[in-house]
């Protein structure tokens, strides 16, 4: 399948070196990137209609990554959202009951390639349904 048009991704990292490490994975997707460091930001510009969500756990702000999500899914339940963390115990049961469906990758060396992988299924996925 030909995607003619790029997916809009929101990178939400507060960690200017993730961010940039991110950044390098998802440039052969998208040039239609915009990073926020905090939750409250990504939130205030979902009007824009990002395709996918990177998100952290932790941010600076007063919004971490879950409060993060629950505004997301607010908005629009069908936004692909990742979460990227550290946090090991994000990847639960009960938190997919309570915030939603949602991706989850661990934060490693190799998990970059992972989430450049998960991003173009999910955008191919969403544009079939197009």
């Amino acid at each position: 399948m030909l995607l003619t048009q790029q997916p809009k991704i929101f990178i939400v990292e507060d960690n200017l070196l993730y961010q940039q490490l991110i950044a390098r994975e998802m440039e052969s997707i998208s040039s239609d990137i915009s990073f926020y460091t905090k939750g409250e930001h990504c939130v205030e510009n979902l009007h824009q209609n990002p395709s996918i969500i990177i998100l952290d756990y932790n941010l600076d702000g007063d919004m971490n990554g879950l409060d993060t999500l629950q505004e997301i899914r607010k908005f629009d339940a069908s936004i692909c959202v990742i979460l990227f963390s550290n946090q090991k115990n994000l990847n639960t049961n009960e938190n997919r009951r309570q915030y939603g469906s949602f991706n989850f990758i661990e934060k490693k060396e190799q998990s970059f390639q992972l989430l450049k992988k998960m991003v173009s299924i999910s955008y191919a996925a969403g544009a079939e349904t197009i």
